[in-house]
This record gives structure tokens, sequence and C-alpha cells, in this order.
């Protein structure tokens, strides 16, 4: 299997082809550096896609768009990677990391897990893994949706050490995009304050934890905070990426984020910017 720079694991994940660059810079006018160009970057990586760029991440992102996943498919032989990209069945895997990543290669192509149960158990506490694996059994589990959706409800806020993760922020990472636009408005704000910080461990793990639900949380809460993550330590190459695909869908301010990056970070915003084109 690829090993990413990272240690990441990585939803949420529609398909769509790659566009015009005039589409994407009229929808978003002004906001782009003129030194970045997220189509070029992706036909440059494509006429020559360097291995070394590739972490489950990169993968589970480039699944929705056809032509990179074609540049992509002849690179990839472990069938865990393939599974990732979208171009095979997820293999049954039974080490932890791995068998979050062949479950979360399930939920991306819609699919159901066997055993998703027993594999956010195993997780349970994993900085790393509990949170995909929580995501993994709330996509095919009503029951643990409906789990989420208690918690979710009761209008009392833990208290979270600072690089540490709670059930609550579990759960709305998990089921969040379902259960959110439910919840009272001050409420949902207040969940939101309180899951922003885990940001940084998303970005630590290459996760993508927080792409299924942005969308339904009160963007304005998360400005601030996505904002700041230029200012984190120890994070992997394509970090600032993901930073900046979530600043990208959340109004933030991006451009400076991808300029502290490297050539991973390019990569994986411009999969995600171009990937959310036709959203």
């Amino acid at each position: 299997m690829l090993k990413s720079r990272d240690e990441g694991s990585p939803p949420d994940f529609g398909c769509c082809a790659l566009g015009s660059r005039a589409s994407l810079r009229a929808r978003y006018a002004g906001s782009m550096p003129p030194a970045f160009d997220p189509d070029l970057t992706l036909a440059a990586f494509r006429a020559a896609p360097d291995p070394a760029l590739l972490s489950p991440t990169v993968l589970r992102l480039a699944r929705r768009l056809p032509e990179v996943q074609e540049s992509l498919a002849p690179l990839l032989a472990d069938p865990l990677d393939r599974a990732l990209l979208g171009i095979e069945p997820p293999p049954a895997e039974t080490a932890l990391d791995r068998a979050v990543l062949s479950g979360l290669a399930a939920m991306d192509g819609g699919l159901d897990v066997p055993g998703a149960a027993e594999l956010e158990a195993r997780a349970l506490g994993d900085l790393s893994w509990w949170v995909p694996a929580a995501q993994v059994h709330a996509a095919c589990s009503p029951a643990r949706e409906q789990a989420a959706r208690r918690t979710l409800s009761e209008q009392d806020l833990p208290y979270v050490f600072p690089g540490e993760l709670d059930a609550v922020i579990v759960d709305l990472l998990a089921a969040g995009a379902r259960i959110v636009p439910s919840l009272h408005v001050d409420w949902a704000r207040k969940l939101t304050e309180l899951a922003a910080d885990a940001l940084v461990l998303d970005l630590r793990a290459l996760g993508l934890w927080f792409w299924p639900v942005l969308r339904s949380l009160p963007t304005d809460r998360l400005v601030r905070p996505v904002t700041a993550l230029g200012r984190a330590r120890r994070l992997p190459p394509g970090a600032l990426g993901l930073a900046t695909a979530y600043a990208f869908r959340v109004g933030a301010p991006w451009a400076p984020l991808l300029a502290a990056g490297g050539e991973a970070d390019r990569l994986l915003a411009a999969l995600a910017m171009v990937g959310d084109r036709a959203e």
C-alpha cells in the first residue's frame, strides 16, 4: 500500500469530470492567486504523476475525477490503494489502519461494511482512526446514526483538552451532515466551535474528517479556526492542502494556507477544488 508521508486516514464523494478553467475562475473570481491554477496543476500531475505525492486522502479525492483515476490506475498495485481510487472492490483487511481504509473505500463507493460496529470499537480512542471508523459505521448503520442524534441533541458540552477527542466531536463528524440541520442554530454553533479544536488532529492524520460535514455546519464559526491552521505545527505534507480545501468550502481565505505548502499540498487542494466544481 502507498505510504503517505502523513499517516492519514481519511469521505461524501460525488463524481464529476474536469471542466474548463474559465468556469472555475468565473465562480471564484478574485479569490485565486495567479500562481495557482488547479486545472493546470492536475494536468501537469496527470502528464507525469509522482507516486511520492499519493496518500489515501489523495486517492479518495481523485476517485471523483475519471481523468485522474485513469492516470493513477497503472501506478497502483496494492488492492487497497486501487479500492480507495474506486477502481476495485475493497479488500478484506485485518490490521486496524488498513481495515478502516478499506471501510472508507466501501463507504465512498456506497457499499455497506460488514463488521462496522466492531471496527469502530477497535478504533475507539485512537487519534488517527476513531473518527473515520465512526464515519464508516454511521454510514451503514441507522442505529449508529440514531445514537449520534441522541448525543448531539443533549445540550451539554463536554470539556475537551487540546489534542484530545471526545465522543461528542466524533459523533458530530460521523453523522453531523444528517443531524446538524435539524438542531437549533445556537446549539449547532456551539457544537461547531467545540469540534473546531479537532481540525489540527484532522490535518495531522490527513483524515478528511470534516469534509462530509462542512456544508452542514455554521460556516461563520469555522472561518477563524480554519484560517488559523496555517500556524499549526507538526503537519505532514498535504495537510496545508487539506486546510486549503476546507477554507475553500467554508469561504475562508485560502491562498495564504496554500502559499505556505508544497507540491503535495497543491495537488490535494487542486483535487478538492476541481472535484467540487459541479457541486
